[in-house]
């Protein structure tokens, strides 16, 4: 019978947008430089005092993020009266925005963080070292951590900063796993790479720069949680998961691929519009061994497979989305979110 797993009052397809207090799916608008009128707002040290939630809903980062650079580089409140909520004053304010400034522009942000701190009282930047990009470069190579939401890996998308992002990704794939990455991470910059109504330089592609190192991410972690004995991936003589999924859904498959290869599981992801019909599709499940065919979305003759699959009797087929079939068969389960299909195929396959 049809189960449905993994579904909530908040389950969504893909899981949730981002973390909260993330800018969401748009893109901010650029932050102007002190030199461009962004030192002082409401004149000089007046005005009234900000919420933490405030000054991250005008710099477009994440509340946890300004508690980060608080907490690593001290820039945060100046004042902070026992008892009371953290408030930022104009110049914490200029000083964030400054800060934020710099790190869209790729400067690493312990150098973003010490020449915003050395500002003037005019609001005039110091000048960094010329090398400061590759020195932070290189303080990321020597295990520097890196700040890592959503704007800033699109940020450094845009730059593009291929290595930069690989590297945010890594790090947020050590810390998080594969599916949280993605769906806290990687997922919404797409979305707000997707949103923006700017033109990009011949070359340049932001949205690919991320879908790359995604891609890198997944397969660096297959190779050293399913290594071989020749040092590299190899396809087990096992059973397998056999990912299906069409163009638009396919990168999402390679996540759920990273995610059981996480928990010891093998998979191989099929390109839905070169499956075939029923046959081809049967054909591929014994030849590769398959005991669990996970279908993505709702790609061309679906139900058919499906039905086909369940009829055999040997294949738990799990259905990932929203939009996926309702069919109500034995051996059928429907998914809503990544990180439900890996937990509840992982346990399918390791009974």
């Amino acid at each position: 019978m049809m189960t449905d797993r993994g579904a909530g009052p908040s389950a969504t397809d893909d899981g949730a947008a981002g973390r909260s207090g993330d800018a969401g799916n748009h893109w901010p608008r650029a932050v102007p430089t002190a030199r461009e009128g962004a030192g002082r707002p409401h004149g000089g040290g007046g005005g009234a005092p900000l919420t933490v939630a405030a000054v991250a809903s005008r710099l477009g980062v994440a509340a946890s993020t300004l508690r980060t650079w608080d907490r690593r580089y001290g820039l945060g409140p100046t004042s902070h009266e026992a008892g009371s909520h953290r408030r930022y004053t104009p110049d914490d304010v200029a000083r964030l925005e400054r800060m934020r400034h710099l790190t869209l522009q790729g400067v690493a942000p312990a150098d973003a963080a010490r020449a915003a701190a050395s500002a003037d009282p005019e609001g005039q930047v110091v000048q960094l070292p010329t090398d400061g990009v590759q020195r932070g470069q290189q303080q990321a190579d020597h295990g520097e951590r890196l700040l890592v939401d959503p704007l800033s890996l699109a940020a450094a998308a845009v730059e593009p900063d291929l290595p930069r992002v690989q590297r945010m990704l890594d790090q947020e794939v050590r810390d998080q796993g594969i599916v949280k990455a993605w769906t806290a991470v990687a997922k919404p910059a797409l979305a707000m790479l997707r949103q923006r109504e700017r033109s990009d330089r011949p070359g340049v592609d932001p949205e690919a720069v991320v879908t790359a190192a995604v891609l890198g991410a997944v397969r660096d972690l297959t190779v050293s949680r399913l290594r071989g004995s020749g040092g590299g991936e190899t396809l087990p003589n096992g059973p397998i998961v056999l990912l299906c999924a069409g163009a638009e859904r396919r990168l999402r498959a390679h996540v759920i691929g990273g995610g059981l290869a996480e928990r010891g599981v093998p998979s191989r992801v099929l390109r839905a519009e070169k499956a075939g019909g029923v046959d081809q599709v049967l054909q591929s499940l014994r030849e590769r061994h398959a005991r669990v065919l996970a279908v993505l979305g709702s790609p061309p003759g679906v139900e058919d497979i499906v039905r086909a699959v369940s009829g055999r009797g040997d294949v738990e087929v799990f259905l990932l989305g929203a939009d996926a079939p309702s069919l109500w068969l034995p051996n059928v389960h429907r998914v809503r979110t990544p990180g439900a299909a890996v937990e509840e195929i992982a346990e399918v396959m390791q009974a």
